[in-house]
């Protein structure tokens, strides 16, 4: 189903973009209008029917073992993290995101308890579009795509690459792969669901610079006037393993993202 999406837009994408180009407006969304349209029609399937599952699931599910649902899906989508730092050259941080997923799988039980962080392996979490930003490939225009959300024209080039380093690509049953799926996006959903309450204003151009500024961020540009502009670049990136035996960079958890890509 993924891949018959990604070969839709594939063909239809194109024309379309060229259609709804708009000459003035957000320098980075130059296809507002399409992306609206696209936006729009996410919300109203948000609406009525990701969103009150969400709420029905949260209602159901005693908070610890909501948190525990989290903690397994963090700790698979370290496995692509470690993939992504090795290909950024980012040594240290894929040994601590390797050493995340052993000590966790193992001694966490699977990750439903996160040991790893308790034993000071602080979580960075990457993927293959900041694999392309450390090799220098733009982001290109913001778009929004159909039932993924946010996104550029980089991030979404990434889907399959992410998709395929996915510890659930390993799960031959497509029965339980879906299942599996569809429980890591209604778990990531309610975990959201404190967090838009923040959205003040217009929720499509507020969800835009949220993500294209932690993008950003995350790729280690930091702009003029941006809201990270007050951390220093060593914050965004290590090479070596040249500090400590595992380093003393302090990070929290990630928030979680729109995608479902990494676990």
């Amino acid at each position: 189903m993924r891949r018959l999406l990604l070969l839709v837009l594939i063909a239809v994408l194109p024309l379309q973009l060229v259609q709804a180009q708009d000459k003035a407006g957000h320098p980075e969304d130059p296809w507002e209008s399409f992306n609206r349209g696209v936006f729009a029609f996410n919300e109203t399937i948000d609406r009525y029917f990701l969103k009150p599952v969400a709420k029905g699931y949260r209602w159901v599910t005693p908070g610890w073992m909501d948190d525990s649902v989290t903690r397994v899906f963090q700790n698979a989508k370290d496995v692509p993290s470690a993939i992504n730092h090795v290909l950024q050259w980012q040594w240290r941080r894929a040994g601590h995101s390797s050493a995340r997923v052993l000590m966790n799988t193992t001694m966490g039980i699977g990750g439903l308890l996160d040991v790893a962080s308790k034993a000071g392996l602080e979580k960075h979490s990457t993927d293959f579009g900041l694999t392309m930003a450390s090799w220098g490939v733009a982001s290109g225009p913001y778009l929004v795509l159909p039932g993924l959300g946010p996104s550029t024209l980089r991030d979404a080039a990434a889907i399959w690459p992410d998709n395929y380093l996915a510890p659930r690509s390993l799960i031959e049953h497509d029965l339980t792969r879906w299942s599996v799926t569809a429980l890591y996006i209604v778990d990531l959903r309610a975990d959201l669901l404190n967090v838009e309450k923040a959205m003040v204003g217009d929720r499509y151009g507020f969800m835009r610079e949220f993500y294209l500024s932690s993008r950003k961020m995350a790729a280690g540009i930091v702009e003029e006037d941006d809201f990270g502009a007050d951390f220093e670049s060593g914050d965004w990136g290590d090479d070596g393993w040249g500090d400590d035996a595992w380093g003393d960079e302090t990070s929290g958890d990630e928030a979680p993202t729109a995608d479902t890509d990494g676990w």
